[in-house]
């Protein structure tokens, strides 16, 4: 039986949400999501913590994730980020609650004036959002990986499209 958003809460993430979230990850992912091209651009000192946020049910149970990650493109000044993995437990999917965070973090993204997001995924789902293989046929994710599913979204004007280069984390000052 599906729930009602109604009783959902789309809150930032915290750090007591770590467990919670790397739980809901292996569940829709696997714990072999780390093998991924794009988990070579994150870890702990790149996430843009005021950018995640996780949807939780009246038990304060995690239903649905979403992390960003501060990279940029090694050849071009910008502000960049790395959306993903957006994850929603398989109870809630098909209730848009992965829409709701997607299109929550491409707002605050803008907000905060970041200038691109990137992320790897299907294009038939994230181009409702705005994302497409164009602004990004001149970067790449990393020599030998993957980068036929890396996508992008420029937020504040137009620097992946004219943006040449290797995406690389940026790592923050704890």
């Amino acid at each position: 039986m599906k729930s009602s958003n109604n009783n959902l809460r789309l809150l930032q993430e915290t750090k007591s949400d770590h467990i919670q979230v790397e739980r809901l990850l292996d569940l829709v992912f696997t714990p072999r999501r780390k093998l991924l091209s794009s988990y070579q651009l994150r870890n702990s000192t790149n996430k843009v913590d005021e950018l995640s946020y996780v949807i939780k049910d009246n038990s304060s149970n995690i239903v649905a994730s979403i992390r960003f990650w501060n990279i940029k493109i090694d050849s071009h000044i910008s502000r960049g980020l790395l959306l993903g993995p957006l994850a929603v437990h398989p109870i809630y999917q098909s209730e848009g609650l992965g829409e709701k965070l997607v299109l929550n973090g491409i707002e605050k993204a803008y907000v905060n004036n970041w200038n691109w997001v990137v992320l790897m995924g299907d294009v038939g789902y994230y181009s409702k959002f705005g994302f497409s293989k164009n602004p990004t046929s001149g970067i790449t994710i990393g020599d030998g990986l993957d980068n036929e599913r890396l996508l992008g979204l420029d937020l504040n004007q137009s620097f992946l499209e004219e943006a040449v280069g290797s995406l690389i984390e940026v790592n923050q000052e704890p």
